[in-house]
């Protein structure tokens, strides 16, 4: 493993060879320093262009002898001759290397219409972490032990799965405070927590929504190896989303962002978050590829501290209860939870066009009842082990959109429901409310399903 930093010998080019000697001596790799000469070398005679790489080879090679101080282990040069993203990108993977680190001086508020500097060639479609650094002081501070801060823009998938373990490897090298980010639409996100009954503003931002970003973000990264702090943040946006993170990151005083890549080309960059950060942003910025490793390391070691399970008062439904009371750790909740059917056309029609919620509690009077028989459900070992019940009644016309909404705005770590095992007819007609559920939530889903036999 290595880290090849690109160098031109610009001013900016000055803050990436400081950038990745730290980088280098903090994380113990070693490190190339290359220089790529642009096809347009071929024009010279044999003896010029003989001279004029000798000449650049003693130039990487001052440069190296002044950055080990940083690196603290010989720096290896070479100089390469092609169009410089391309050359860069194949010498990184032919060294095995780790991370590409490139310098900029940056695009500002220019349009996204002159996309296509080196850094953001070389960042498109790479398959390689690539560092674009603004400013190498940072840098240098870090590896000297001072903390700097860095923001991750976190979302569901696997790009950003992969930024969390880069930038995890980079918190266990030296003290780094992150700040765990997201950029939420106000209809989308009152949708989502099943508060579409109580948007006040599209413009200004809303606590309670941003309360339960914050907490599912929390979940999603409990903690991080290394020093330094943790911050998580959610961020209003009316635009792109690349615009808020730099917004976010600027007001956090965060001297790096970090975002997963889809590893967009051509014109589909413009639409691209990571594409659009790097190109606006006054920052360094790391552009990391899925690593091919998943999501499952968003949160390593999971632990049930709160599970919902659902019952139809079925003795399949019921049996889903001790589940859930299995699952959940010592000391931690179980939400027992029942939907009963909207009352006629009229209820179905009010959660269509004037919904309080998407998953209205039911009447005062049913809600009372059914959460005598839902407590009747809880097994006596819950109590010993310091497990807290809590009942839900909801009404409505669709009892897994009722649950899903109902889990995230809980923020649960599972869901346990049966499945009555239907197929052919009466699925058809009768529908599958676990197949939904298991279809359209993002947590872990336990499905109890009728023994055989």
């Amino acid at each position: 493993m290595s880290i090849i930093c690109a160098t031109d010998f610009s001013p900016p080019a000055r803050h990436a060879e400081e950038a990745a000697a730290a980088l280098a001596g903090r994380l113990d790799q070693p490190l190339w320093l290359l220089h790529v000469q642009e096809p347009e070398v071929e024009l010279m005679t044999p003896a010029s262009a003989g001279q004029v790489q000798t000449m650049l080879q003693q130039r990487l090679a001052a440069l190296a002898a002044r950055l080990e101080g940083l690196s603290r282990r010989p720096i290896m040069v070479a100089v390469k001759q092609g169009r410089a993203a391309v050359a860069v990108r194949d010498f990184a993977r032919s060294h095995d290397a780790q991370l590409i680190v490139i310098g900029s001086a940056g695009h500002g508020a220019s349009a996204m219409v002159k996309l296509g500097g080196t850094s953001e060639r070389l960042a498109s479609g790479s398959d390689i972490p690539v560092l674009v650094v603004r400013e190498g002081d940072s840098f240098r501070e870090w590896a000297e032990g001072k903390p700097f801060r860095a923001l991750l823009g976190l979302e569901e998938g696997e790009a950003s799965a992969s930024a969390l373990r880069w930038l995890s490897r980079l918190r266990a090298a030296g003290p780094l405070d992150v700040v765990v980010g997201r950029v939420y639409y106000a209809g989308e996100a009152h949708q989502h927590y099943g508060l579409a009954g109580q948007r006040r503003s599209y413009t200004d931002p809303d606590r309670t929504v941003e309360s339960l970003i914050e907490r599912d973000l929390k979940r999603m990264v409990p903690s991080l190896p290394g020093q330094g702090e943790l911050f998580y943040r959610a961020k209003l946006g009316m635009g792109r989303v690349a615009d808020h993170l730099l917004e976010l990151a600027e007001a956090e005083r965060c001297q790096l962002i970090v975002v997963g890549s889809h590893r967009h080309t051509g014109f589909s960059r413009m639409w691209s978050v990571s594409s659009a950060t790097l190109h606006l942003a006054r920052m360094g910025v790391a552009i990391i590829p899925p690593d091919g490793k998943g999501v499952g390391a968003m949160a390593p070691s999971p632990r049930l501290e709160r599970v919902l399970v659902a019952t139809d008062f079925s003795a399949l439904g019921n049996a889903a209860v001790p589940w859930a009371y299995t699952m959940v750790k010592n000391m931690g909740e179980v939400i027992l939870a029942h939907v009963t059917p909207s009352e006629g056309q009229a209820g179905v029609l009010s959660e269509l066009y004037a919904p309080a919620l998407p998953a209205p509690h039911a009447s005062p009077r049913v809600e009372a009842e059914v959460a005598a028989r839902l407590r009747v459900l809880t097994p006596a070992s819950a109590t010993e082990r310091g497990v807290v019940t809590r009942t839900e009644v909801l009404r409505g016309s669709d009892p897994a959109k009722a649950l899903l909404t109902l889990a995230e705005q809980l923020g649960v770590d599972a869901i346990v429901l049966s499945s009555h095992g239907r197929s052919g007819v009466a699925r058809a007609v009768r529908g599958s409310v676990a197949e939904a559920v298991l279809r359209g939530s993002s947590r872990p889903v336990l499905i109890v399903r009728q023994p055989h036999g």
